[in-house]
C-alpha cells in the first residue's frame, strides 16, 4: 500500500543512494568539487520533493528506530528539501515528533540544482 504524503515527484523517478554507498556518495561530491556539509535538522524543517511513499516501509523504518538501530543521514538541498531518505524522514517523524533533529548531508545548492546533481552523483556511485 502507497501513502500518498509528498508532492512532486514520483518515486521511481528520484535518484537513490543506499546507505552503504554514503561514504562513495561523499567521495563523488569532494572529487567533482560540490559543497556539502553534514549536520542535523529538524524535521519539521525538511520538505518533501517525491511524490509517494510506501506505508510499510516507512514503519519498519520506524520499527527499526525504536531498537536503537541507527540511521544514515537523508540528503537535502541547500533549501531544507529532500533529496534522498524520505522514508527515513517519515519514520522519524513517526517515531520522534517534528521538533527532532536528524542527520543530514545538505548539498549547497538550491533544489533544481540539487536534483539534477544528486541524479548524476546517483549514477556515478551505481
Amino acid at each position: 500500500m502507497k501513502l500518498k504524503a509528498l508532492l512532486e515527484i514520483l518515486r521511481n523517478e528520484m535518484p537513490q543512494i543506499r546507505g552503504k554507498d554514503i561514504p562513495d556518495m561523499l567521495k563523488v561530491l569532494d572529487d567533482n568539487g560540490i559543497a556539502y556539509r553534514k549536520g542535523k535538522i529538524a524535521v519539521n524543517m525538511l520538505k518533501p520533493t517525491q511524490e509517494d511513499a510506501i506505508s510499510d516501509k516507512v514503519d519498519a523504518i520506524a520499527n527499526d528506530i525504536k531498537s536503537g538501530k541507527e540511521m544514515q543521514p537523508i540528503v537535502i538541498s541547500k533549501n531544507g528539501y529532500i533529496m534522498d531518505g524520505h522514508h527515513r524522514w517519515l519514520a522519524q517523524k513517526k517515531v520522534n515528533g517534528d521538533n527532532y533533529s536528524m542527520e543530514v548531508i545538505q548539498l549547497l545548492l538550491p533544489k533544481i540544482e540539487a536534483l539534477k546533481m544528486f541524479d548524476k552523483v546517483a549514477d556515478e556511485v551505481k
